[in-house]
């Protein structure tokens, strides 16, 4: 294993070497060709301060006043204007492997836009991604006049010819304003000096006017500090309330049901708990749930189940991460034999291998929306004989690969009295994200079958973040109740497929009686 990481480690050095020179190639050619077709335009002063908004608002605002379910705002700069992400990561993925290709959607065809924009933009300005959208540049121009290197001019010297001022790719007047907050100190003027008038200086000095600016700036960015250390507290304080309300929702409701649920809800309590400390860990186990022995996961202890899944798929983790989920699993396991012995004092068959497979007979009610807004609740049910009712999310694969058979489904029971619905659970709580996402991936997968976007804190919304593995179907028959146990993993095989659509036949005839 170490021979294969310090080979993994070599080449991805040798890629991202690689990179660096194409990047530096890419920029001598871009100027070469400007120079060559004498196409500089200089930049307008105003475009400047463009910047400064981006970094307001996407940087800061944005990730403060528009937080997910957990309180957390997303990288709204990177997200949506930054084609880096693009060029580096998406272009070379998507080439790669199908599944990203058919992810693909109006996000990354935006930020693709951005990107030939910014190329073509290069080949007229000097550095227009850099000089009037990146919010790095508005940072680092707030801290200019504070800066230890500073440009200085000896007016003893200076003869006013303007050379300094016409070679200066940052429009920068050098003369009035040596060390203007656009100044990137590249050295150009300096070089260009017929007198030797322009010179960088360690600026030490301690005159009172200086050392004000000094302090004022200081002062700014303590203030900036503050603010950005409380906002991050309330959002965290956010995230804390929302992380326990959804931890909460992951056990079974218990309300009203005596104290031996209560104790089974406990206990379903500490899994989800376990899971949550590595969640990112088990997301990997889950995208990569063994289909064909998904079910087993309601038969056997569920610490069991889980076991068997990370063997298929443990070369994708470090030594200390497979430590930790084995410790996972360990604890899990205690747990789920509490679990058996505690349903059996109970006098039921339900063996709590998995929360998500608590006994339900009945689907939660709703009132919900669909992916384009049209309201939609449990009398949707009422309308078909049986509805196949998905759950699923925007980054798994093996849920994005079963769409199409998913449709399928859905035109063969138009006919017979049934529907496929389907619950993104990355859109819960109306997420406009996560809803133009997963429009996105339902267009480029020809899924045109109803979607919802449930209220996280509904009775079905609890019910959908129950689901611990992905994608996960149940069956629903005109009445609302859930018929049989639920259908972990795709439904993409052929086996599967025909083990579906015969309960859907039994469930249609009796229907009919």
């Amino acid at each position: 294993m170490g021979n294969a990481r310090d080979g993994s480690l070599q080449l991805g050095v040798s890629l991202f070497k690689t990179m660096l020179h194409g990047t530096e190639l890419f920029q001598g050619l871009v100027e070469r060709i400007r120079q060559k077709t004498q196409i500089f335009i200089p930049a307008g002063k105003c475009n400047r301060f463009i910047k400064y908004g981006i970094l307001l608002v996407f940087v800061i605002l944005l990730p403060i006043l528009m937080t997910n379910q957990l309180g957390m705002g997303d990288p709204f700069f990177c997200k949506y204007l930054c084609p880096q992400g693009v060029l580096e990561g998406a272009l070379p993925l998507s080439i790669a492997n199908a599944g990203i290709r058919a992810a693909l959607g109006k996000l990354f065809t935006w930020k693709a836009g951005i990107l030939v924009a910014v190329v073509l933009l290069s080949l007229m300005f000097y550095r227009p991604f850099c000089k009037w959208i990146c919010p790095l540049g508005a940072v680092y121009a707030l801290f200019n006049k504070v800066s230890l290197l500073q440009m200085h001019i000896d007016t003893g010297k200076c003869v006013s010819c303007g050379k300094c001022a016409g070679v200066c790719k940052m429009d920068v007047d050098v003369v009035r304003h040596p060390n203007h907050t656009e100044c990137i100190r590249c050295g150009a003027c300096v070089k260009e000096c017929p007198v030797e008038a322009i010179s960088y200086k360690y600026d030490l000095r301690k005159n009172q006017k200086r050392r004000k600016r000094i302090i004022k700036m200081k002062k700014l960015t303590v203030m900036l500090l503050v603010m950005t250390l409380v906002f991050g507290l309330v959002a965290c304080g956010n995230a804390s309330e929302k992380g326990s309300n959804v931890t909460e929702t992951q056990a079974q409701s218990a309300e009203d049901t005596g104290a031996g649920n209560a104790e089974l809800n406990k206990l379903y309590e500490k899994e989800n708990a376990i899971i949550a400390k590595h969640q990112e860990l088990w997301n990997t186990v889950f995208n990569n749930i063994d289909k064909d022995k998904a079910a087993d996961a309601g038969e056997q202890n569920y610490g069991t189940f889980l076991e068997t899944q990370l063997d298929h798929v443990k070369d994708q983790f470090s030594e200390a991460d497979l430590k930790k989920l084995d410790k996972d699993i360990e604890e899990i396991k205690k747990i789920e034999d509490q679990v058996t012995e505690l349903t059996a004092q109970m006098g039921t068959e339900n063996s709590g291998a998995q929360s998500a497979n608590a006994e339900t007979s009945v689907f939660p009610s709703f009132q919900a929306k669909d992916l384009d807004g049209n309201k939609v609740d449990s009398s949707i049910f009422s309308q078909n004989a049986v509805t196949v009712v998905n759950f699923w999310f925007n980054g798994c694969t093996p849920c994005v690969e079963e769409l199409p058979a998913l449709n399928k489904l859905n035109e063969e029971l138009k006919a017979k009295g049934g529907q496929v619905i389907g619950v993104n659970t990355d859109s819960l709580d109306g997420n406009k994200e996560g809803i133009a996402e997963a429009k996105s991936i339902l267009k480029k997968q020809g899924a045109d079958y109803t979607n919802l976007s449930l209220d996280s804190d509904s009775e079905a919304g609890k019910y959908a973040t129950n689901i611990m593995a992905f994608p996960t179907t149940v069956l629903v028959d005109r009445n609302g109740n859930i018929v049989g146990d639920p259908i972990m993993g795709g439904i993409t095989s052929d086996e599967v497929y025909k083990k579906v659509t015969a309960a859907i036949d039994q469930i249609l005839e009796k229907d009919k009686q």
